[in-house]
């Protein structure tokens, strides 16, 4: 009976792992159509002016973004339970990433009526800035759901080693005998409808996995009616920060804005292009980095930006065609790398060369905050 039963485990475990494996792999694929949409709908802003017409544009937008979130949580779980995600720790400002969360949940908290708060930090730390933001983000948004008035501050506090960052909101609260299990995977506090609207319930899981990843816990304190406490503490960075103004500009004014995007999917090459060009941008799309150098030769322009996919075709990488148009106009030309992938050669690639990484599938609003960010010109 004990084979039996030890038998039936390990099968189960075998075939957890070969889903997991399965996700994994797909993910680039799965992102793709998703990326799509959702560039698509936002390109429908500027074309969709009746007010009925606009709020059915309102309901296909929430129901992408919810979508997008259960997509991102399922193949993130998958990927780091088949251990494809690998942490790339380097030393970093922490202002880079409470900047970054700061400009994504300001309106919405605000919106909502909540006192949002971000506390200014200049210590450098050292870990993996992709994973430590999607900890960060998981736990904003995780007070954001289940906090209907009062407040959302993320908190700092520095000793000789370590900073400590806290989530901390007046939300509905934790009972005690729930805490333990809220890090599980599909659980969720006050959600028996299984209302799809507050995700899968995975968003918890994925922070204790990452945190593991990277060599931290979190903890938790909460009471109910009160509000709720995240905290984790990361290493101090050797180096002392280095704030600096010089931030690349892609272009000298508001128009005449010229990129360049490279995508070997046909549907997110053209979505991509429809967006950019309702932002402004005059854009030439391509499917590799050679037919793109064969272009811009005839055009005889530099562009003011690159966007390129991180996998393309026959192997080559995204990276690659950055660095062979650079060299033919002899510039550093600022560029964002965009993937499906969150394993440690995409981002250490784009370390290494100075450039963005945005992961699918991102919004329209998302890429619009990032390309600002880079040419410090608005969409």
């Amino acid at each position: 009976m004990e084979d039996a039963v030890r038998q039936a485990k390990e099968d189960a475990e075998k075939a957890a792992l070969s889903k997991s494996k399965f996700l994994a792999a797909a993910s680039h694929d799965l992102r793709q159509p998703m990326q799509a949409l959702l560039l698509f709908a936002g390109t429908l802003e500027n074309h969709v002016h009746d007010e009925r017409g606009r709020a059915s544009l309102r309901h296909l937008q929430r129901g992408l973004d919810a979508l997008k979130d259960l997509l991102d949580s399922l193949l993130d779980v998958s990927r780091l339970d088949a251990g494809v995600i690998q942490p790339v720790m380097r030393e970093f400002p922490i202002a880079e990433v409470l900047d970054e969360v700061d400009a994504s949940y300001a309106a919405v908290c605000r919106g909502m009526g909540l006192d949002w708060r971000v506390a200014p930090c200049g210590v450098t730390i050292r870990s993996d800035p992709t994973l430590l933001r999607r900890v960060l983000r998981n736990l904003i948004e995780n007070a954001v759901r289940f906090t209907r008035d009062g407040f959302i501050h993320v908190e700092c506090r520095c000793d000789d080693r370590h900073l400590r960052i806290a989530v901390r909101d007046s939300g509905i609260g934790i009972p005690a005998d729930e805490i333990e299990r809220i890090f599980d995977e599909f659980h969720q506090i006050g959600n028996s409808e299984r209302d799809r609207q507050q995700g899968l319930g995975l968003g918890l899981a994925i922070v204790r996995r990452i945190a593991d990843l990277l060599g931290f816990q979190v903890t938790v304190a909460s009471e109910p009616g009160r509000g709720t406490v995240f905290a984790f503490e990361v290493p101090l960075g050797d180096a002392q920060p280095v704030i600096s103004s010089d931030v690349p500009r892609a272009v000298p004014g508001d128009c005449d804005r010229f990129a360049l995007v490279i995508d070997d999917d046909a549907m997110v090459l053209m979505a991509l292009e429809t967006m950019l060009r309702t932002w402004g941008y005059e854009v030439l799309a391509s499917g590799s980095a050679d037919e793109a150098l064969d272009r811009l030769r005839d055009i005889g322009r530099s562009p003011d930006l690159l966007v390129a996919d991180y996998r393309l075709r026959d192997g080559s990488v995204g990276t690659e065609a950055v660095l062979r148009i650079r060299e033919r106009f002899g510039r550093d030309i600022p560029g964002i790398l965009l993937t499906g992938e969150l394993g440690p050669e995409c981002q250490r690639d784009a370390a290494a060369h100075g450039l963005h990484v945005v992961y699918k599938p991102v919004t329209p609003r998302q890429l619009s905050q990032v390309l600002e960010e880079r040419t410090k010109v608005p969409c």
